[in-house]
């Protein structure tokens, strides 16, 4: 999620595509199907039954780049430490920063701290616009929160919402505010919460990367499903395909999570000497240089994820 949201974005604009775009064939019998397959089949989770705009913030941010299996038991335990938005406002970053452990990317808990702080002093927007101004908030999250809680037809597009879309939509190479568009007249106006639920259920589960279109509750509507038993090309893109990933053991990015894990083992206000870092994060790994360590933690504060002062580094209290 970015810290604030350009006017340009398209979650602002009128979404008009540079060129014609095709619409979703059928799209009542889709929504039918769809909504049908997702009362048997979708996530049962406790902010979708809920509707609390609260659970529905902590568990969209929890969601970001991370699988729904890590998600569910730190969710649990996230908002048995701060069961209200105003409980998380009133804690201090390190206290969120420490409850925020196994989930990674840290960087989300001090945007979500920093919207429950705006949020605690100055009430819930009720719609997607007014969620997005929030800092700590982005588009989709607002979408998310907005649909969920407050029933407003606000569509939530990620990457299995943008598959399914596409791929309906018979153009793969549909995204940003096209995408949006087609994915604003998709949405099942009276069932703004189930829809989105569906379409991020459906591609997470059915209309996967490699889609199990023998399993599709919509194959008889999807231009793009497989013809005689091989993929089209919508199948077949480098977008689709699995990538490489990058080595994350021993990277920058590894030893910035270690430097986290490592104050969080810590008392609440107590702190660590800089020059005690390198030994205590290398984990089995060649202890980093002290340039490196310094530059990590620069770039850690500015982050507002750690406090250095004279030689010492803490979680920010």
């Amino acid at each position: 999620m970015r810290r604030g949201t350009p006017p340009s974005h398209p979650f602002f604009r009128g979404y008009t595509p540079a060129v014609s775009r095709p619409p979703i064939r059928n799209l009542r019998a889709v929504q039918r199907a769809l909504l049908r397959w997702h009362e048997a089949h979708g996530l049962r989770a406790p902010w979708r039954e809920s509707g609390d705009p609260y659970a529905c913030l902590v568990a969209a941010v929890m969601a970001q780049q991370t699988q729904m299996s890590r998600v569910m038991p730190s969710f649990a335990r996230f908002t048995a430490a701060f069961p209200t938005i105003g409980a998380l406002a009133a804690a201090s970053p390190g206290d969120v920063i420490r409850a925020w452990t196994g989930m990674g990317y840290n960087q989300r808990a001090v945007r979500l701290h920093r919207a429950a702080r705006a949020i605690a002093a100055n009430g819930w927007p009720r719609d997607a616009l007014g969620l997005a101004r929030i800092d700590g908030i982005g588009p989709f999250t607002a979408a998310i929160v907005a649909s969920f809680a407050f029933g407003e037809p606000a569509a939530c597009v990620d990457t299995n919402v943008r598959r399914v879309l596409a791929r309906l939509a018979g153009d793969p190479s549909l995204d940003g505010a096209a995408l949006q568009r087609i994915a604003d007249a998709a949405m099942a106006a009276t069932a703004p919460a189930r829809w989105n639920q569906a379409l991020m259920d459906y591609g997470a589960r059915v209309c996967t990367p490699r889609p199990k279109c023998g399993d599709c509750a919509v194959a008889r509507w999807c231009p793009s499903r497989e013809a005689a038993g091989a993929p089209r090309a919508a199948d077949t893109r480098a977008s689709y395909r699995a990538r490489p990933q990058t080595r994350y053991e021993g990277s920058p990015r590894y030893f910035r999570g270690r430097i986290i894990d490592v104050l969080r083992s810590l008392p609440p206000g107590a702190s660590l000497r800089i020059g005690a870092l390198p030994s205590r994060i290398a984990n089995g790994h060649t202890p980093p240089a002290p340039g490196e360590v310094a530059a990590w933690l620069t770039a850690l504060e500015a982050q507002g994820l750690v406090r250095v002062r004279r030689g010492r580094v803490s979680l920010p209290e």
